[in-house]
């Protein structure tokens, strides 16, 4: 290799996952400012989600991973530089609780009774929610009443 030639991609991989990392950051910002945010917090507390709804989801999501995303998700809620991201952080906080409570059976907020219904109920009808988020918010309602 000459000194003007680059080093190719699969020379250096690290470089090479860096920068699609960079790119894909890039596209999601140009896409969904709100989302953004939500999805660079989720990715720092686990590596291995590619999104916020991902690493909610995730079976392999342990409880106390759940309980970071619940933290970041809420000082997003109050630090949101937009109205859609403090929005988006209010639902995914929600979620959050929703699937400890759901596969953990452990309820990581001090909330209950009517706040929890309230806050499952608006995740569950969200249509700007992705289904598998809704369907966690319904089975969390269900886990709710029995604790509350």
């Amino acid at each position: 290799m000459t000194h003007h030639e680059e080093p190719s991609a699969q020379s250096h991989p690290e470089s090479s996952r860096s920068l699609g990392d960079t790119l894909r950051w890039a596209f999601e910002l140009d896409s969904s400012p709100a989302l953004a945010g939500a999805t660079w917090l989720a990715c720092e507390i686990v590596p291995s989600a590619r999104d916020p709804f991902e690493a909610i989801l995730a079976e392999s999501t342990t409880l106390g991973a759940l309980e970071e995303l619940k933290g970041a998700f809420k000082m997003l809620r109050t630090t949101g530089t937009t109205s859609a991201e403090r929005s988006l952080a209010a639902r995914l906080y929600a979620a959050t609780i929703g699937a400890a409570l759901v596969r953990h059976a452990t309820l990581i907020t001090t909330q209950r009774g009517e706040s929890l219904h309230r806050a499952f109920t608006e995740l569950q009808s969200d249509p700007s929610m992705p289904e598998p988020i809704r369907a966690l918010a319904s089975r969390a309602l269900d886990a709710a009443r029995s604790i509350t």
